[in-house]
């Protein structure tokens, strides 16, 4: 009997199959939910800076009035900013010249807005063919009287009114107080029928309560 070299056999091991998906990440619903910590951008965004408050008290410069719309627009801005109340109101400052600033601008274009049209409707009354050229001194007289005679003399407030707002310019209130005063006669109103008011007639008709009674 021969004998026979015994020879190991070799282990023999069953490989894992390869499935061919090991080089793909896994799926971002596959796992657990991440922690805190991996939504760093917009948590450390969310979350205010130690000393930053939740609302501002904050000081107007002097002359002007805070509007509480935009301290309410202005705020998540400081928070954004990590401004502390001390922060904000070192601000207001600059804010307030800022806002003094579009005032002023605005006021100016206002003004030059009604400097522009005051000129421009003196021009078209005085070249007005019915008001202008050769009758501007009488109209301009007329209107006057007529003023005068409804109890707005100089200086009273609804001439300032006029003069102020630059509507005494305009050729359709000076047309108005035109025909008032032609309308006037030297002692009282001089209607279309023709009928004349005398002095005391008028006052009757404006100021019934001042005329004396009759007996």
């Amino acid at each position: 009997m021969n004998d026979e070299t015994a020879l190991p056999k070799p282990e023999t091991t069953t490989p894992e199959a390869d499935d061919g998906f090991d080089d793909f990440a896994p799926s971002a619903l596959a796992g657990e939910t991440p922690d805190d910590a991996d939504f760093t951008e917009e948590d450390d965004a969310a979350e205010a800076a130690p000393g930053v408050p939740d609302s501002y008290q904050l000081t107007a410069p002097e002359g002007l009035t805070l509007d509480p719309v935009a301290i309410e627009l202005a705020t998540p801005v400081f928070r954004e900013l990590g401004l502390s109340n001390e922060q904000a109101n070192k601000l207001m400052p600059v804010a307030g010249q800022f806002a003094q600033g579009l005032i002023e601008r605005h006021q100016r274009q206002m003004l030059g807005q009604v400097q522009a049209d005051r000129k421009a409707w003196l021009d078209s009354a005085r070249s007005d063919p019915e008001i202008g050229g050769q009758h501007w001194s009488k109209t301009i007289g007329t209107a006057a009287k007529a003023l005068d005679a409804l109890g707005f003399v100089k200086g009273s407030p609804f001439r300032v009114l006029l003069d102020e707002s630059g509507l005494g310019n305009h050729p359709e209130m000076i047309r108005a107080f035109q025909r008032v005063g032609q309308a006037i006669g030297e002692d009282g109103f001089e209607r279309s029928s023709g009928i004349h008011h005398s002095k005391r007639d008028r006052a009757e008709t404006l100021y019934p309560q001042d005329t004396p009674q009759e007996r």
